[in-house]
């Protein structure tokens, strides 16, 4: 008896450890998790990164991305997706060092190659106050 407990308990532990790592947390909307161990710079410059596409899947408003503030930076980004002046998608604010693995546009994309652009807002940490911001570019490819 005291075996078949330890094979359930490890197989529960098991099962517990392939939920957390596949992100099955039944949640939905935008998933914002850390990537980073670095500290921040002191630095007044901020790192934007650069993106020449996106990946998504047609008929969903849920998608997975990677969309990062960079550690080194001393600022919060808000970003928004817009393609053709149409905002998709809007993020609330991302702490240095975390990044946007999913998230749920306003409607769902058809087959296709879209011109987009990945529009950042930064703000300072301590009371968000406005920043300079950027804005990229990028093609999003629907399959």
């Amino acid at each position: 008896m005291n075996r078949k407990s330890n094979i359930l308990a490890a197989f529960l532990a098991v099962m517990l450890c392939v939920c957390m790592l596949c992100g099955c947390s039944g949640s939905t909307g935008d998933k914002v998790e850390r990537f980073a161990a670095a500290a921040p710079s002191d630095s007044d410059s901020i790192d934007i990164p650069g993106y020449e596409s996106l990946s998504f899947k047609a008929g969903s408003q849920s998608q997975t991305v990677n969309l990062k503030n960079p550690q080194t930076n001393n600022c919060y980004f808000v970003l928004s997706l817009i393609i053709n002046s149409e905002t998709l998608w809007t993020s609330d604010y991302i702490e240095p060092g975390y990044a946007v693995k999913n998230l749920t546009l306003s409607h769902a994309l058809d087959k296709g190659e879209y011109d987009a652009v990945l529009h950042y807002d930064c703000f300072t940490l301590n009371d968000k106050t406005p920043l300079n911001g950027a804005e990229i570019q990028l093609t999003i490819k629907v399959n």
